[in-house]
């Protein structure tokens, strides 16, 4: 499949790291695409493509993963958030609409609460908040024993959370997402310690740190077990103005389970409730 509107990869030297980022020229503010933990920044391909704003788009690497630095190091969810904000600065983006995914989802979220004046809407996609443990000890399992795969076919039939994805989704995904090795083995794209430290952290109450004012879209895919519906209304609960709903036929992966959906409830949002008030 041919995107119709493909990225710039470029990089960007932050303080403590080496950072990849897709760039997508556009209008300002910028849409900032914040991954899932274990993923990278190719989850966002399909949903940008599928958009109709002729906004900017920016999609980083985390730390960790993709094309960006490995640190032995630095792997908390506030990591995430200085690495983020030091984006911001580095490319010179005064104001930024944050969308994140799964982990990303927490990781916007602490962004908007600790620099609100950065920060004009928001976006928060199946977060990660007080994550059930059996989900955890699933992950972590697939982390030790789902890396490394003896060709690329096997490791395409066991990408997690996949079920839903069409075949496009998983051979373009699938080509970003693997390094092959001399042996002809091929391994994920993320530095398993850090992607580890960082599930088990998800467990943690990070509610009372969430201080976010902006226009704010929370949504959830309709058969995900990681964020279900009773989060969601307590996070509505705990930002004022803020709007919830589902995406149908989605699992956790919202932004690869349904991208032309997503990418359609992002524009009617923004339109509604950035476009309008500037």
């Amino acid at each position: 499949m041919t995107l119709r509107r493909p990225a710039e990869s470029r990089f960007v030297a932050l303080r403590r790291l080496r950072m990849h980022y897709l760039d997508w020229p556009g209008e300002a503010p910028a849409v900032v695409l914040l991954h899932p933990n274990r993923t990278n920044a190719r989850v966002w391909d399909f949903v940008v493509d599928a958009s109709r704003r002729a906004t900017r788009f920016i999609a980083p690497d985390q730390r960790g993963h993709g094309l960006s630095e490995y640190p032995e190091q630095g792997y908390e969810l506030d990591d995430y958030v200085e690495d983020t904000i030091e984006l911001f600065d580095a490319l010179k983006l005064e104001k930024v609409v944050l969308v994140g995914a799964a982990t990303g989802g927490n990781i916007a979220l602490l962004i908007g609460s600790r620099v609100p004046e950065r920060v004009a809407a928001l976006v928060c996609a199946d977060a990660g908040l007080s994550l059930d443990p059996s989900i955890n000890a699933r992950v972590q399992k697939e982390i030790k024993h789902a890396f490394r795969f003896p060709n690329l076919a096997t490791a395409k039939a066991q990408m997690p959370f996949s079920a839903l994805w069409s075949p496009a989704m998983r051979d373009h995904y699938a080509r970003y997402s693997f390094k092959e090795l001399p042996s002809g083995e091929v391994e994920w794209r993320y530095h398993v310690p850090g992607a580890s430290h960082t599930e088990h952290r998800l467990e943690e109450d990070m509610w009372h740190r969430i201080t976010v004012r902006c226009p704010t879209l929370i949504l959830r895919g309709d058969r995900s077990a990681v964020f279900p519906p009773k989060n969601a209304a307590k996070l509505q609960g705990l930002i004022p103005g803020s709007e919830t709903g589902e995406v149908a036929d989605c699992d956790h992966r919202i932004s690869q389970d349904q991208p032309q959906a997503f990418a359609a409830r992002i524009d009617d949002f923004l339109a509604r409730r950035l476009d309008r008030s500037s």
